[in-house]
């Protein structure tokens, strides 16, 4: 049945009704919802029992998500700024008041600094295809400057297409059947849960089950063999399972030949390197990591389930190199049953340009990588005269938070923010505007880590005078006077016309709320074989170089300078109660933990529940000391994104450099030079 919005709906009663849509937050899991609607307000919220993936079940971030639809901390008006920029004062104004500011602001910048001057912000706050990339035709209609979407995954994709260009991953179905689960570099009972029932089912048939991080996550918990590796040391662990694998006949041969290129390279760069350099890159002896190869070479059917989080250091994008080389010499590409690789499932290939019109550029424009926002707000030049950020909380996720601090804080900055509740970067801005939550617009979902896929309509309408990112930019590009044939889309037209570029489905007029399903997920099928191309061990560079999987030094990790002024190597992961900064309201005046193990806790001075002050030369912040022995000596646990506040000066990305990765641009979240100091007040 469907409710007048066309979305799917069950009546309970004249008062209530269940609404299906899906999860917009940016996770693999892309989980179907039904939404218990009564009087009209969300009362209750369950994962779609008829889902294949999600299986009736949400975690318990989302099970509370209607209390944020409905919290008293939604922004529902248009406002602008009446007091100090950071201090969070607006008063109200009208829509037309907005639209008035807002058009006059950005013809005067333009005018006068030129298209450039402008610079959009945003990520994946919404995953929603025609939401999230809403604001790009009006972007480069203006021309503004454009922003590389490196944050997140970056490091990963370009690791990934060095090797597998093309190529999906494997479905997590497949791991049911495997005889050894590898998860490397995700906490993923945190961060990927819908994975982790098919891993039981596999487990139950007898399975063991590896995890490989730097600190003994609830995962590893749960493992049967855990390799503590050092951060960035994923490389080294599997290059030297690779040659523990060629000393001990453990490659598969024949789909080396048949669907690989260039093996030899490989081999005659392991044979450069020793066994001592390996073993010090990856902070495990021999010994350890002849017995992870041994796994390995005991249990054809392995599946590795890849994690973006690996990537966030200066040798990311090379360690998925690295995994996916050994994931080749042991042939688990090849589509049998209980062998597969999933980084990303790669599900949903469709015509980008559909989404974002960069036909509509007048002229070229510089494009500013997002993990140095910092900098494009303090030092660039030509400066940044204006910043429009949705989908993102820049002030909280960017690297070097106090940079992008002081460029917040600059007068001549005029900073737009549309948003939902009142985030560290909207207490900076100049013009505040009401954002909806996806189950007040309809839109189109993939997924990264299956392979599903859904079209949605409204649960609810949108609340107070908030309105979704496609309706702000599409309502703005008229009013500036652009006239182009994006601009007079609706929703629905876009949808329809990026479903119909999309390749592996059949559906391309879904009904709303049922699940569209992707034939790149099919198992029994070689992954490579398929697609008609080979596995390339050594890729020719951008140089047209062959490029072999390689160690590399860590770029901060390893300065001599820095190791003697800040002994303590600081990682940042995700915790169970945040989604990087999304639901940090929830927590204010929260600042988090920090793990240490009792060796340096002892050394320092340091008891259970103390707070500590860790910093470097970019900031400092101040977490509660947590002993623990699942993190490793010398190495700091700061779990979770959580917001700074007038009692809370600066969050954990004051620590965090705006260096890249070695590839693809990303940040090197995972790689930060701390010292520590103990609050005698506590």
């Amino acid at each position: 049945m469907q409710n007048s919005s066309g979305s799917l709906a069950v009546p309970i009663n004249k008062m209530t009704e269940i609404k299906r849509t899906i999860c917009p937050l940016d996770c693999p899991d892309s989980c179907g919802i039904d939404a218990t609607v009564k009087n009209g307000r969300i009362v209750k919220l369950n994962g779609a029992k008829d889902h294949p993936i999600t299986a009736g079940f949400i975690c318990r971030k989302m099970q509370r998500y209607h209390h944020r639809i409905h919290s008293e901390q939604r922004i529902l008006y248009p406002q602008k700024r009446i007091g100090q920029k950071g201090k969070g004062q607006f008063t109200r104004i009208s829509w037309e008041e907005a639209w008035e500011i807002l058009v006059n602001r950005l013809t005067a910048i333009q005018s006068e600094y030129g298209g450039e001057a402008l610079l959009p912000y945003s990520y994946a706050g919404n995953m929603g295809l025609i939401n999230r990339w809403a604001g790009y035709p009006f972007f480069h209609r203006f021309g503004a400057s454009q922003l590389d979407h490196t944050i997140c995954s970056a490091a990963a994709e370009a690791g990934w297409n060095r090797h597998c260009d093309g190529i999906s991953g494997s479905p997590p179905e497949t791991v049911v059947d495997a005889d050894l689960v590898i998860i490397w570099g995700i906490n993923l009972k945190v961060t990927n849960v819908h994975c982790w029932p098919f891993i039981q089912k596999a487990l139950r048939r007898g399975a063991k089950l590896v995890v490989v991080d730097p600190y003994r996550t609830a995962t590893a918990h749960a493992a049967d063999y855990y390799f503590p590796v050092t951060p960035g040391g994923d490389t080294a662990l599997a290059l030297g399972a690779v040659k523990q694998l060629l000393e001990n006949n453990g490659i598969d041969s024949s789909f080396i030949q048949s669907e690989t290129e260039n093996f030899h390279d490989l081999v005659a760069y392991l044979n450069t390197i020793s066994w001592e350099t390996i073993c010090d890159q990856s902070g495990l002896d021999r010994d350890t990591i002849g017995q992870f190869a041994n796994l390995i070479q005991a249990h054809p059917k392995t599946f590795i389930r890849i994690g973006i989080g690996l990537t966030r250091n200066s040798r990311g994008a090379m360690s998925v190199q690295g995994i996916t080389c050994l994931a080749a010499v042991r042939g688990l590409f090849d589509g049998s049953p209980g062998k597969g690789v999933l980084l990303f499932s790669r599900g949903f290939r469709g015509d980008s340009a559909r989404l974002t019109y960069p036909s509509l550029a007048p002229l070229p424009t510089r494009k500013i990588n997002m993990v140095q926002l910092g900098e494009a707000l303090t030092v660039l030049q030509p400066p940044v005269k204006a910043l429009m950020v949705y989908s993102s909380n820049p002030l909280s996720v960017a690297p070097d938070a106090s940079m992008v601090r002081r460029g917040l804080s600059r007068s001549d900055l005029f900073c737009i923010v549309h948003e939902q509740v009142m985030t560290p970067t909207a207490r900076y801005a100049d013009l505040l505007l009401p954002a909806t939550t996806s189950f007040e617009n309809s839109d189109l979902y993939g997924s990264y880590g299956h392979f599903y896929m859904g079209k949605v309509d409204p649960v609810l309408p949108p609340q107070g005078e908030s309105i979704s990112n496609f309706d702000l930019f599409q309502s703005l590009a008229r009013r500036m006077g652009y006239t182009d044939a994006p601009f007079r889309q609706t929703i629905d037209e876009r949808i329809l016309d990026y479903l119909s570029t999309i390749d592996g489905i059949s559906v391309t007029d879904p009904e709303a709320g049922t699940w569209i399903h992707s034939s790149y997920g099919k198992s029994g099928e070689s992954l490579f074989g398929r697609e008609k191309k080979k596995f390339q061990f050594a890729p020719l560079s951008v140089l047209k170089e062959k490029n072999v999987a390689r160690l590399l030094a860590a770029t901060e990790a390893e300065d001599p300078d820095l190791r003697s002024r800040y002994p303590f190597l600081l990682i940042t992961p995700p915790n169970t109660n945040l989604l990087n900064s999304t639901f940090g309201e929830q927590y204010p005046g929260e600042t988090g933990t920090v793990l240490i193990h009792p060796d340096d806790a002892g050394i320092h001075g340091v008891s259970n529940g103390k707070k500590l002050t860790l910093s470097n030369g970019r900031g400092e912040v101040t977490r509660i000391a947590a002993i623990s022995r699942d993190t490793q000596s010398g190495l700091l646990v700061a779990e979770g994104i959580y917001w700074e506040s007038e009692s809370v000066t600066g969050g954990i990305n004051d620590l965090t450099s705006q260096k890249l990765t070695d590839s693809g641009g990303g940040g090197i979240f995972h790689e930060s030079r701390v010292s520590l100091r103990t609050d005698t007040n506590t």
